[in-house]
Order: structure tokens, then C-alpha cells, then sequence
């Protein structure tokens, strides 16, 4: 005989958790009911609620139970409020049918059950628990083992229906269940956090890794041992914690790494507080076998956290213009989560995507074959250091579980013989008329070893159903005894094994995580079995179709532009390699991590990441430049200027190559000088360059740094302006003199010649001179003859070769001494005469 549990006329404020309500006092009045208001988020909560139904498995003898609450939404007071249960007397016939019914668009069930009615009104914003209870018997089920619909539904005579909520009925009418293996696969998972090394594109992080956030719960539930420790860091870092590192002060120039002083005062005194627990802490019985995910991008950006001095981008940009950055201190958060990561998957199978889970399809498709494999040896790198223990090669799940001919060929060449595929990957042949076993053999060229391990869409679309809304932790873990029910009741015939693979972001309550785990161990139906246990069988591999690249999973790949983009930072990031004395690629994990999978839903996040990559890799190429001066004055033919080259990289040396050219070479040359230079983390150098003039006016000297191909390391060009004032300000003096002397020799003949022609126009108007030999005896006796050059006392002039200019050979005057000094260096002067350009 079906039964109701009348509920006491009492009412309780709408509550956020959907735990089982429990039966309040009576009031002191019936029907006397105050109004209890509710706050704004108790107003965004259901009407109807259901808590609990036990038990999840329905036998002949069980007594069916559904527990749950009912709320006043409106504003107005609601009175003669029923609440029953309904259901058919037939189970579904088939997994169809069973989404028919929990979506609504099959026909309601028809068969009344237990109801119970709420004597009291409720006003606005309260609520009142109610209890419904039948035996099993008592339901008249005829269909045997199978599920069947159930709804429990809400009315009111005041405002008629409340609410309706569909669930399922699985019942084993006492028959031995075939048993169906079921195999874990738990994903510790995320998109990239990070664009360059040092900042975030976010600051959300450390809010998911406490025991709250998704990332928190998801490594408690899985580990099946208890709650996060916030103050547990692991035994290693016991003597830290009691006296934490204080990092620097950060800045944000790419790829830096701030260093930290084990002597200097702790900057974040939270840090202070933090005392090691136990290293290990009681564990189940007999725990759920699970296989963890662990995206290796995920644990490096969490690391980072703990190591402090990031960066975080305070906001998203709707362009590819970057937002203002704030400064953080280490996160506790950080190291207390990944020393729990340490020790829960110590022992556990361990599966890593590569790196980032970048989209192998889109990089070989995009000629990025190097970063595809590099993306793999990093990933296995990146877990063994920071978890202290080595994925297991042999596992490979693909980005959405899908993959080409060349990703798995890449996959197997890193050694993968087992591959965890969504069933689109590898679908069911059409005229199965049940669910397959998610085992098959797999062809791999030159192996025969590899098997698929196929995770069914509808499963993992119920696993990661919502579960953190009042009440929908107990409808999606009912839904998943239902589900898993329906495809034992299907009676295949032979054995047959699920995998259980959630969403790589699942977002599970912690009651609905711990449910599942519960439910795969206690529903008589299935058997939990470990991932590394299952074997490729022959009836899982004919029931499927070959190997497929589904068109979505083709068109979801990084598009064109995205992978263009990559690619102009890749030939950026080869330039700022080709600079490194040592070999290495410091931008590698930057450039996985825009080459990442999950920018395929997420365009927007995806564009700022490469954005910030990009001024990063940028900066590090500026990193390494030459100093401009200030322009300088080149005060004679020859001089010597001094180039300064700096390396501001904090931690890598540099091999450059010093280049300068001259716009106008014939009026300022450059001569032989040191073109290539090793300068070691954020040193300096200088190269003296020698110059010489050969004409007054003014020049430009470019000068850029290239690699040992010649190629330029950056765009930027280094611009110093070069006056010259020919032979300079001495010079000229010394060029006046020469030309005085000059004049001065020749000045005599210039006048005797003049005075001679005068003398011969009148000699020829008075007749021949008696005396004009006497005259020319006399001046063939003094030595010198008409030609000849006078010095007017001065002596003989002589071309000196420095500057191509004519000068005194010797001489008292105080300009030719004032010439001299003039080439001579002076303090503040480079030799040659050129202004020091060094600060």
C-alpha cells in the first residue's frame, strides 16, 4: 500500500544547498506561519526540490523514498500546496526513449503514487520539506528489470501548478544483472591560464585550487582520501613554509624569472601560518580505480603561481590590445594544491595530454609538425618534474577525443597503444541495436597492438550535467544509475565495458563527484574495473566502424587566421633563438599555449593570448639592442666612435652581430671593426668603430644587431647623426696661414713683375737703358732670378700627409701649436676626436 510522510505545517527560508531538508519544529500556532524573506539568491532557487531518493536501485522489497522541499516563489502567499509522485507501470523501452522522457517531450507518466499535502500557506520566500515513501510491491511494476519514468510534480489550489521535476526508476525486480565493467577516467584539466611565461589571463586561478573551487574539489573527490589540507605543502617543503622566500619585486619583461632571497623578510605573511600536515592521510577501504588527466600546462601554470611574481591581466580585451596588468605575490593556494597532486596521484595510472593539449590536427595540418611533437616531450617533461613520477606513455586522449590518420601515426610514434576516443571517433555500426563495449582493436601502421578505449557521448553528456544547482546533484546521479541500467537491460549477450570519461571541464559538485564514485562501486549492475585492465575484445571491435575524422572535430580546429598568427610568432621567436649563445627555446610553452585545443571554443581568449605573446616575444627580441647616443661632431678627417650593445635578458647569454652603414659613404667612411660579440645576461659592450671624413657636412649611421645569417634581431634600427666639420676650426687656421705664406712668397715677384712692366712701357717710350745689364748681372749674383719663391723670412713650406693639408714645416707661431693640440683626445673625448657616446 502506497504511503505518504504528512509533512508538519512548518516552514524554512529558502536555502542556496540542496541537502536533504529536514523536518523543523512546528510552529507554535498551526496555519500561523510568519513570512520569512528571502535574499536575492534565495529568490534565484527552484520551486520544487528534490533532495534525496533512495535507493538508487529499486529491488522487489526496497521501500522507494523522495525527499525534498517545495518553495514559494512569488510575492503573494500560496496555500493548499499537494506534492505527488507518478510513474508507469512499464520500464522505457531504450535509451531514446529514456532522453525523451527526461527532456520532456514524451508523454507524462500516468500512474498515480504517494502524495502528501502542505496544510499551510507559504508566504513569500518560504518553503516547507516534504517526504514521500511507497513500497516497491506496492508500485505493481511489470516489465521486470529495466527503468522506468517517475515524476514528481507540485500545485497549489491557490495558483495552480508550482513545479514538475522528471527523474527515473531503476529496478532489478530481484534478477542477476549482467554486470557491465566501467572504466574512470578523471580529468584534472584546463584551458591555458598563461600567454607568455610570467602573465595570466587572468586572476581566477588561485580561487579554483582551494577546496571549493572546481580544481580543488575534482582532486579531492578523486583521490577518495578527504578534503584539501590548506595547510599541507608537502614534507619537502616543511623547512620553506616556516620561513617562506621572499620573491622580488616582479616586472613584466617577457620570460623573466624574479629570484628569491632565503635571508630577506616574507612578503606575504599569510605564508607565515602554513604548518606541513601529515604526509599521508587514512584512504579508502577499497577505492574506485580511477586513471587521472592531467593536462601538463595546467600543473606548469600552477606551479608558477606557487613560485610567485606574476602577472595578471585585470580584465579581457575584446581586441588584440592588452589590458592593464596587476602584480601578485606566490599563492599558497598554488603549492598547498599541487603538493596534494604529489602525493594522491603518486600511485594511481596517470595519462598526460600533451602539453597545453594542443590541437595535434591543426599543427600537422599547418606544417607546425615540431611544435606537435614538441608539445608531447614537454608534456611527459613538465609531469615527471613537478609530480615526481612519469605519465604512462601507452595512453593518449586526443583534444575532444578525436583524431586524424597523421595525429594517431604521431601519437603511436611517442608510443601510444591505447587511445581514449569519443564515440564519434569510432561509431557504432548502424544496424547495432545496442550499446557496443567501448573496447576495440585500433590499425595502426607496423602495430598490432593498439586498442581503442571509446568513452559513449551520451554518458559524458550526462556526467557532466549540472550538478551544482539546488536539487540537480541528485537528479544527474539518478540519471546516471538510469542511464547505465538501461544499456545493462539492453542484454547484449557478451561482456562489455564503458569508459567514463567526463569533460575535460567538468564542474562537478563535490556530492555529485563522490556519488558517482559511490554509485560505479555499489549499483549491482556495474563493476568498476581500472583503464590499464581493459583489453580490446573481438565483439567491441565488430560492432564499430573503422577509425574517422568527423567533419565537426574538422571544422573546429584552430581556423587559418589563428595558425597564421602563430606562425608569424614562430618566425619571431626563431630570430630570438638564432641570438642565444646556448641552444634553447625559451618561448616554447608560450607558443603551446596559443596552440592550444581549447582557443577552438573560446576565439576571443585565444586572439588576446596570441596578442600577448607576441609584445612578449617582441620584447625579448628589443632586449637585446644598441644604445642610442647623442649626436656627435666629428672635428677632424679621422676619429673613433664607441657603439654600446647591451643584452638586458636576465638569464640568457648572446651571440650578435654589430652592423653599420654610413647614407653617404663618400662623405663619411667606416673602417674595420669587431662585428661580432658575446655578451652574457644583462651585460654590456662597446665596439670602437673608426671613421673617417672626406667632406664638411652632416651624416646618419645606422646600426642594427643581426645573427650569424645576417638576419636582423630586430626591426629596430639604432640612428646616431655624424657632423663634420672637415678639417676643423685649427685646421682652418692652419690652411689660412699656409695660404698667408703663400701670398707672402709670391707677393715680391707679383710687384717687380708689375714694377717691370711699368719701367719697360716707359724705357720703350724714352729709348734703350744703358744700366739694364748691369741690373740683370746683378740680380743672376743674388741667387735667386726672376722665379724664384720667397718666404719674406717665414722659410720653405712643406705638405704634411695627416689631413691632406698644407703646413709650416716649422715654425714659432703660436696658431700652428694651436693646431696641433686641437686633433689630441680630451677628457669627455673618444680618440679621434668623436664625442663619447657611453652614459
Amino acid at each position: 500500500m502506497a504511503t505518504a510522510i504528512a509533512v508538519l505545517p512548518a516552514l524554512t527560508p529558502l536555502q542556496p544547498a540542496p541537502a536533504a531538508a529536514a523536518v523543523a519544529p512546528a510552529p507554535s500556532a498551526p496555519g500561523a506561519v510568519p513570512a520569512v524573506p528571502s535574499s536575492d539568491e534565495d529568490t534565484e532557487n527552484p520551486p520544487l526540490v528534490i533532495s534525496e531518493i533512495t535507493p538508487e536501485a529499486v529491488g522487489e522489497k526496497s521501500t522507494v523514498t523522495v525527499t525534498g522541499r517545495v518553495s514559494n516563489t512569488t510575492e503573494n502567499p500560496i496555500g493548499g500546496i499537494t506534492v505527488r509522485l507518478r510513474y508507469n507501470l512499464y520500464p522505457l523501452a531504450d535509451r531514446a526513449a529514456l532522453d525523451a522522457h527526461a527532456e520532456g517531450s514524451s508523454p507524462a507518466p500516468f500512474q498515480s503514487g504517494p502524495s502528501v499535502e502542505i496544510d499551510a500557506d507559504l508566504p513569500p520566500g518560504a518553503s516547507a520539506p516534504f517526504e514521500l515513501e511507497v513500497d516497491a510491491e506496492d508500485l505493481d511494476l511489470r516489465g521486470g528489470f529495466g527503468v522506468y519514468p517517475l515524476t514528481v510534480d507540485a500545485t497549489s489550489e491557490d495558483s495552480g501548478e508550482i513545479g514538475v521535476l522528471r527523474t527515473f526508476l531503476p529496478y532489478t525486480a530481484g534478477e542477476d544483472t549482467e554486470a557491465l565493467e566501467v572504466a574512470w577516467v578523471w580529468p584534472l584539466m584546463d584551458r591555458p591560464r598563461r600567454s607568455d611565461d610570467d602573465t595570466y589571463l587572468d586572476a581566477d586561478l588561485p580561487e579554483e585550487l582551494t577546496g571549493e573551487g572546481r580544481l580543488g574539489r575534482l582532486l579531492s573527490a578523486g583521490s577518495q582520501d578527504g578534503e584539501i589540507d590548506p595547510t599541507y605543502t608537502g614534507p619537502e617543503e616543511a623547512e620553506a613554509d616556516a620561513a617562506p622566500e621572499n620573491t622580488q619585486s616582479p616586472s613584466p619583461s617577457p620570460q623573466s624569472s624574479p629570484s628569491a632571497s632565503p635571508d630577506e623578510t616574507p612578503a606575504d605573511e599569510e605564508q607565515t601560518d602554513v604548518e606541513p600536515a601529515p604526509e599521508t592521510a587514512p584512504s579508502p577501504a577499497d577505492p574506485v580505480p580511477i586513471t587521472w588527466a592531467v593536462d601538463p600546462g595546467l600543473l606548469d601554470d600552477i606551479q608558477r603561481l606557487g613560485a610567485g611574481g606574476y602577472w595578471s591581466a585585470e580584465n579581457t580585451p575584446e581586441t588584440g590590445a592588452g589590458p592593464a596588468l596587476a602584480e601578485h605575490e606566490a599563492s599558497i593556494e598554488a603549492r598547498v594544491w599541487l603538493a596534494h597532486a604529489r602525493l594522491w596521484l603518486a600511485e594511481d595510472p596517470l595519462l598526460a595530454t600533451p602539453y597545453a593539449d594542443t590541437d595535434l590536427p591543426a599543427l600537422l595540418g599547418a606544417d607546425l609538425e615540431d611544435d606537435a611533437q614538441a608539445s608531447i616531450t614537454l608534456g611527459r617533461e613538465t609531469v615527471a618534474g613537478l609530480l615526481g613520477r612519469e605519465a604512462d606513455p601507452s595512453l593518449a586522449w586526443p583534444a575532444q577525443g578525436t583524431m586524424d590518420e597523421a595525429t594517431r601515426d604521431l601519437l603511436a610514434a611517442n608510443g601510444a597503444t591505447t587511445f581514449v576516443l569519443d564515440d564519434s571517433a569510432l561509431p557504432a555500426r548502424r544496424t547495432l541495436g545496442h550499446t557496443p563495449s567501448a573496447a576495440a582493436s585500433l590499425p595502426v601502421p607496423d602495430r598490432d597492438d593498439a586498442t581503442a578505449l571509446v568513452a559513449d557521448s551520451g554518458l559524458t553528456r550526462v556526467l557532466g550535467a549540472d550538478s551544482r544547482a539546488p536539487g540537480s546533484a541528485t537528479l544527474a546521479r539518478q540519471r546516471f544509475a538510469a542511464e547505465t541500467a538501461m544499456i545493462s537491460a539492453e542484454g547484449a549477450g557478451s561482456d562489455r565495458t564503458l569508459v567514463l570519461a567526463p569533460p575535460r571541464d567538468w564542474d562537478p559538485s563535490p556530492e555529485y563527484a563522490t556519488g558517482l564514485l559511490e554509485a560505479t562501486e555499489d549499483l549491482p549492475w556495474l563493476e568498476a574495473v581500472s583503464l590499464a585492465d581493459v583489453e580490446a575484445d573481438a565483439g567491441g571491435t565488430e560492432e564499430r566502424q573503422g577509425l574517422a575524422y568527423p567533419d565537426q572535430a574538422s571544422e573546429a580546429e584552430l581556423d587559418d587566421d589563428h595558425l597564421e598568427r602563430v606562425h608569424d610568432i614562430r618566425r619571431q621567436v626563431q630570430l630570438f633563438n638564432s641570438a642565444l649563445t646556448e641552444d634553447g627555446d625559451p618561448f616554447r610553452p608560450s607558443v603551446l599555449r596559443v596552440e592550444s585545443a581549447w582557443w577552438r571554443d573560446d576565439e576571443e581568449l585565444g586572439a588576446a593570448a596570441l596578442a600577448r605573446v607576441g609584445e612578449a616575444v617582441q620584447d625579448g627580441k628589443d632586449s637585446v639592442h644598441v644604445i642610442p647616443g647623442d649626436p656627435i661632431t666629428l672635428a677632424s678627417k679621422n676619429g673613433t666612435l664607441g657603439v654600446l650593445v647591451a643584452n638586458d635578458l636576465s638569464d640568457h647569454s648572446v651571440t650578435v652581430h654589430l652592423s653599420i652603414f654610413s647614407e653617404n659613404s663618400e662623405r663619411l667612411s667606416i673602417g674595420e671593426y669587431t662585428k661580432s660579440m658575446e655578451i652574457g645576461p644583462g651585460g654590456k659592450t662597446t665596439v670602437y668603430v673608426p671613421l673617417s671624413a672626406t667632406v664638411n657636412g652632416r651624416t646618419v649611421l645606422h646600426m642594427s644587431l643581426h645573427n650569424a645569417d645576417g638576419e636582423p634581431i630586430s626591426d629596430a634600427q639604432t640612428m646616431i647623426p655624424v657632423n663634420v666639420t672637415g678639417l676643423g676650426t685649427g685646421a682652418l687656421v692652419i690652411s689660412g696661414a699656409a695660404a698667408l705664406v703663400l701670398v707672402a712668397a709670391l707677393a715680391p715677384r707679383a710687384v717687380r713683375k708689375w714694377t717691370r712692366e711699368r719701367s719697360g712701357v716707359a724705357e720703350a717710350a724714352a729709348g734703350p737703358d744703358p744700366d739694364a745689364g748691369a741690373d740683370a748681372a746683378a740680380a743672376t749674383t743674388d741667387g735667386r732670378g726672376g722665379d724664384a719663391m720667397h718666404d719674406n723670412g717665414r722659410g720653405p713650406v712643406t705638405a704634411e700627409a695627416d689631413g691632406n693639408e698644407a703646413v709650416p714645416a716649422a715654425s714659432d707661431d703660436p696658431a700652428g701649436a694651436s693646431q696641433a693640440s686641437e686633433t689630441a683626445p680630451t677628457e669627455g673625448q673618444e680618440s679621434g676626436g668623436v664625442t663619447d657616446t657611453r652614459p
